[in-house]
């Protein structure tokens, strides 16, 4: 077995689209997980030293919230660390920084409304004078958390519930199998919009949890489908005449040859929960603002198609080199790794 999984991992890796698929997701992957150290309006790493102390200290503004006390700061509510850097120059105080690349924070706005792309805005700004570039970064890591999450939850829900149902069968099988036919009269994007509205709650977790309700479902099928097929295999009933128990079989004969399914379908996941939330904020019924979003940025672009084109296209092609790459892992990870595709 450990060769036959070597030999397709070695398949998978070979693959041209593979390959291309992997650099190119990692390079999303890791900017987007990095944007905080990329576009922003603090420092990196901040030293600093008061002439009326003495003391040198260390901050991370990037990675830290600090509060104006922690600067020593009586007069303020918050840090502006533009102001704090001047007034440091000013008092002669020691003051040295690390800053991103991209001075922006996605939340920040200037008096450029609209304004086309440049060496101050790479991508330009949108409707409220924020600077794309930062809030395609920070929308991209919210994207990817999301279609990352549903992926990780529903599955380990669907394979734990998608065993028990192929391997005991009776009622608990049958009432699943009935919830499932009634879950798929109902659309899950009409029913998560319909509940976002209702209740007025559009936080990440919410909808998240509202998309888990169904989103299980596909691949607990697909797990009882593999478990009903490979229960009735020699080595399962050889492991039951030798006393071993339900468990055990389970988890050391079945699920260990169930994992096709998994393995294969699991980009497919995490791009139908990408677009599923670029779809929500788009119809204005995902995450509430100020927070940045892919299909908040897509709406922007629509309403402003004719006079600031730029704030469609940036978003646009985001989501679609996200979308391309993670179809390409899934289509050479089905490849390599799906019997069908292989015979």
């Amino acid at each position: 077995m450990e060769k036959n999984t070597s030999r397709k991992i070695k398949h998978f890796l070979s693959q041209k689209k593979a390959k291309l698929g992997l650099v190119l997701f990692a390079f999303i992957f890791f900017s987007a997980i990095s944007a905080n150290f990329i576009a922003n309006d603090q420092p990196i790493f901040l030293l600093r030293k008061l002439n009326s102390t003495n003391e040198l200290k260390f901050y991370f503004p990037a990675l830290i919230n600090y509060t104006p006390s922690d600067y020593t700061l009586t007069d303020a509510f918050i840090v502006d660390y533009q102001k704090l850097e001047e007034d440091d120059r000013i008092n002669k105080n020691l003051h040295w920084s690390i800053k991103p690349i991209i001075k922006w924070h996605p939340e920040t706005q200037t008096d450029l409304i609209l304004a086309k792309p440049s060496k101050e805005h790479l991508l330009g700004t949108d409707n409220l004078g924020r600077d794309i570039f930062s809030r395609l970064l920070y929308g991209s890591r919210l994207s990817l958390s999301f279609g990352i999450s549903l992926w990780l939850i529903s599955y380990i829900i669907g394979a734990f519930i998608g065993s028990m149902q192929g391997y005991f069968l009776g009622i608990f099988d049958f009432i699943l199998e009935r919830l499932k036919e009634l879950s798929s009269i109902i659309p899950m994007l009409t029913m998560v919009i319909l509940v976002t509205a209702v209740t007025k709650s559009q936080s990440f977790w919410i909808i998240l949890f509202l998309v888990l309700i169904f989103g299980w479902m596909g691949i607990a099928s697909q797990i009882r489908a593999a478990v009903l097929t490979i229960k009735t295999r020699e080595f399962c009933e050889a492991a039951k005449a030798l006393g071993a128990s339900n468990l055990k079989i389970l988890v050391k004969h079945i699920l260990p040859n169930s994992l096709t399914p998994l393995i294969t379908l699991s980009p497919f996941a995490i791009e139908g929960g990408v677009s599923l939330l670029a779809a929500l904020d788009y119809l204005g019924f995902g995450l509430p603002p100020p927070t940045p979003s892919l299909g908040e940025l897509m709406a922007q672009g629509r309403d402003n198609i004719q006079n600031a084109p730029w704030l469609l296209i940036s978003p646009v092609l985001t989501i679609l080199c996200i979308l391309v790459s993670i179809s390409l892992i899934g289509q050479a990870l089905r490849e390599a790794f799906d019997p069908k595709m292989n015979s």
